[in-house]
């Protein structure tokens, strides 16, 4: 394996994966930043603690809500539709 492979492994590997299932059509989609739309059905989602958070006044502000998955728990997510890995 060559050096920029092994590179780009370990950082991929060095944040928490946010494995999510679309409650429209079932797609799985994975990703280290919250996931926005399916990839799929183009369904939208909202961020993680959305009622706990400031609600936005605009779409800028509103993109500004989705967390990285550094930055959600375990309790963050909906049981049965999202996991951090």
């Amino acid at each position: 394996m060559n050096k920029e492979k092994l590179e780009r492994k370990t950082h991929y590997n060095d944040s928490k994966l946010i494995i999510k299932k679309c409650h429209c059509c079932g797609t799985l989609m994975e990703s280290t930043s919250e996931i926005r739309r399916c990839s799929s059905c183009k369904k939208s989602f909202l961020p993680a603690n959305y009622f706990s958070k400031v609600h936005a006044k605009n779409s800028q502000e509103f993109d500004n809500l989705f967390a990285t998955s550094d930055e959600l728990q375990d309790n963050d997510v909906i049981i049965g539709l999202t996991v951090l890995w």
